[in-house]
């Protein structure tokens, strides 16, 4: 009964601390931090609501001097739009229950962009994915999209590999301000 109980409670608990707001992986949903209005975003709509930017590096799992380009809004520019951009840090949700506590001045510096698409390569256009001339294709669940947050790696202190891999937050869903 102790047993059952505890389990019963543990759940109720982990209900709780779960994003509520996360039901559909193919939204990303932005929330000021406090009681503001949340806004949810599709690709389509972040293409249209903010300047849209290429970035071109490896990650920490590709191999090395491997790159991939990357294309999405600046992470800044979203959090401005919303004014998270004065928060100590924010956290991004992933659609897994994910989540990762990242720094404000970390974005600042670094500059990582909210990508929801990436560079066709010759296998896409080998198997369909992309058809010729297509530049880019949408991140997929299998290429850790359809929003992911990236870095460029090269800028990064060596220190962060793995120490801060945690900030390359793929599957987001959620991304909230936290004082």
């Amino acid at each position: 009964m102790r047993v059952s109980l505890l389990a019963a409670l543990m759940a109720g608990l982990l209900g709780v601390a779960s994003p509520a707001w996360a039901s559909d992986p193919t939204v990303l949903t932005v929330k000021p931090d406090g009681s503001g209005p949340a806004t949810s975003y599709t690709a389509d709509q972040l293409q249209s609501s903010y300047s849209i930017v290429t970035l071109k590096t490896e990650t920490p799992w590709t191999a090395k001097a491997e790159t991939i380009t990357y294309r999405g809004p600046l992470l800044m520019d979203v959090l401005k739009q919303h004014k998270l951009d004065g928060d100590v840090s924010i956290e991004a949700s992933a659609y897994n229950e994910f989540r990762s506590k990242i720094k404000m001045d970390e974005v600042r510096q670094y500059h990582p962009v909210l990508a929801y698409e990436r560079a066709c390569t010759k296998p896409d256009r080998d198997n369909g994915r992309c058809t010729p001339g297509q530049e880019f294709t949408r991140l997929t669940l299998d290429d850790s999209g359809p929003f992911f947050i990236v870095w460029p790696q090269d800028k990064l202190p060596p220190s962060y590999v793995p120490a801060r891999n945690a900030i390359w937050v793929w599957f987001v869903v959620n991304i909230r301000g936290v004082k």
